[in-house]
């Protein structure tokens, strides 16, 4: 197949995975236990939701709510879709083709948001300040993004992540912006290493059925994926996936929580 465009080779090699982002469901609950008052959602967005994992383990975990997931590639969007339909969730999943960003939501309508691995497309600060009014009084946003864990990155590691996230920002920057905007931290733990790997080890194996099929103009991106498996690998106690879950402050002190991740290296093991 002729790959046209930088779209399409990320779609060639991402489509066939069973999901886009380091996570599993064990820190999928992990996190959603610590949300106050699970037994009261009913209203559940998952944004960048795809190929429906998180979807899924929420829609299960959450019997009495109903999922929307949003997901800008109509082809995940109808995998989710069918999904649904055949595990006897199409009446409590509902998977809509859409840019997280460009979401008409009304406000106070959503009880909880759920942005496992995507809140880096819409940029930290402007998801924070755009998705809050979207929550009900006291409800709560629950997101993992690649962050700094280390004071200092070894060079190397500080040297690819300044091309290929600029953006990212310690645990401390994060629960700093969080209180800015108007959320509580209820919640932050680092995902392990078996939670990373779920990822990397499929996509790795991915990288490997494609290895010579690329257009010559899309190598780079290739070898640049490559190359995230290594840095990631090789410097993993620097910086990793972590989760976040907050909640809506409205007018009470904004005190941040306990950390309580409990973390240690990836070489120590869960």
């Amino acid at each position: 197949m002729c790959i046209v465009s930088i779209d399409d080779a990320m779609y060639e090699i991402f489509g066939p995975l069973s999901q886009g982002a380091p996570g599993n469901d064990d820190s999928t609950l992990r996190a959603l236990d610590a949300v106050p008052s699970r037994d009261i959602l009913r209203r559940v967005l998952d944004l960048g939701a795809g190929h429906g994992r998180t979807t899924f383990a929420l829609a299960q975990a959450l019997p009495d709510a109903r999922v929307t997931a949003v997901e800008i590639h109509e082809p995940f969007v109808e995998r989710i879709a069918g999904r649904a339909r055949t595990s006897g969730l199409g009446d409590r999943v509902n998977a809509i083709c859409g840019d997280m960003a460009k979401l008409d939501i009304a406000a106070g309508s959503i009880d909880l948001i759920w942005a496992e691995g995507s809140i880096y497309i819409v940029g930290m600060e402007r998801a924070l300040v755009m998705w809050r009014p979207w929550l009900r009084p006291d409800g709560c946003l629950a997101f993992s993004d690649f962050v700094r864990w280390a004071g200092d990155l070894s060079e190397e590691a500080r040297a690819f992540w300044a091309v290929e996230y600029p953006d990212m920002a310690s645990e401390a920057a994060v629960r700093s912006r969080a209180e800015a905007a108007g959320y509580r931290i209820v919640r932050s733990f680092r995902m392990p290493r078996d939670a990373h790997e779920a990822y990397y080890v499929p996509l790795e194996a991915r990288m490997a059925e494609l290895a010579g099929s690329a257009d010559a103009d899309l190598l780079q991106l290739h070898e640049g994926i490559r190359k995230e498996i290594d840095v990631v690998r090789r410097y993993c106690d620097e910086a990793g996936y972590t989760f976040f879950v907050l909640q809506r402050a409205d007018n009470r002190a904004r005190v941040a929580g306990e950390d309580g991740s409990g973390s240690v290296s990836w070489a120590a093991g869960r």
